[in-house]
């Protein structure tokens, strides 16, 4: 091998070298970098009892989600999420030409409240969104209500 060669062959080397350091060291890639997704309590066999019977009448879409954060900013879904305050979320997505009535959403919420999270003294809000619109109830457990929150 020649001198010119080998110094083509030890820049190479070195601008591949360079390449994968930069990719190393940029703070901006690895703050890049996607977050991960916080998982959600699996659904329970009422909320999934509920959840068809609602899809067949309303021929809708239902996602659930659970949010619930400390005073901290400390995610507790990943320990006993049910004994910490709590807010319950579901979408509900209909087709344009069906409609679903506001004392149906409020007697949404109330099944929820009652039947699928059992009156938990937790519970603090129950936002229903569908399609467009958001519902939220805040939820007393002192006084067992559902207002409508305007």
């Amino acid at each position: 091998m020649n001198k010119s060669t080998k110094k083509g062959i030890i820049i190479c080397v070195l601008v591949i070298v360079f390449i994968a350091l930069g990719f190393i060291f940029n703070p901006f890639y690895w703050l890049m970098q996607p977050t991960k997704k916080t998982e959600q309590p699996e659904t329970s066999f009422q909320e999934k009892q509920y959840f068809q019977k609602l899809e067949k009448k309303y021929n809708a879409k239902i996602k659930r989600l659970y949010y619930n954060k400390t005073k901290k900013e400390e995610d507790t879904l990943y320990s006993d999420y049910a004994s910490f305050p709590f807010e319950y979320s579901i979408s509900i997505d209909i087709p344009k030409n069906v409609t679903i009535q506001n004392d149906s959403i409020l007697n949404i919420a109330i099944n929820i409240k009652d039947k699928i999270l059992n009156k938990n003294k937790n519970l603090k809000k129950i936002r229903i969104y569908k399609n467009y619109e958001t519902y939220l109830y805040d939820y007393n457990a002192t006084n067992d209500t559902i207002i409508l929150q305007k």
